[in-house]
């Protein structure tokens, strides 16, 4: 963990000011430390982040609430497909074969070889 002084020295476009900011608008949920913050690896990841779409892309503070709420969005429904692709590859081969022709009955994307699609990781034959 370091502390908010030591994320500013780290990244040369960053102020204490715009940091203080972002952990006001909850942006960076850093942990409290008497009268300092200290931030974690997540809080520096996101931080890292936000200069990167504030200083580096340009978007403007205003927007970006939205942006890192869909990119929190976008990332929650990757862990979400994570888990459900685990809880797949986990099943019998015939309930993930079942599973295979179900997407494929309704016009899912799959990825095509040859006579067979795979699905969670494995290859479900078409015949």
């Amino acid at each position: 963990m370091i502390s908010a002084l030591e994320m500013v020295a780290a990244i040369e476009q960053l102020e204490a000011d715009p940091l203080q900011r972002w952990i006001d608008q909850g942006w960076v949920l850093p942990q409290a430390d008497g009268d300092s913050a200290r931030l974690d690896a997540v809080d520096v990841a996101r931080v890292r982040l936000i200069c990167d779409l504030h200083y580096e892309l340009r978007i403007e503070e205003s927007s970006l609430s939205v942006v890192l709420s869909l990119l929190d969005q976008l990332d929650d429904a990757r862990r979400e497909m994570r888990r459900l692709t685990e809880a797949v590859e986990a099943q019998p081969q015939d309930v993930r074969d079942g599973i295979a022709r179900s997407l494929l009955s309704a016009g899912r994307h799959v990825i095509h070889e040859k006579d067979a699609v795979r699905i969670c990781g494995s290859f479900v034959r078409l015949d």
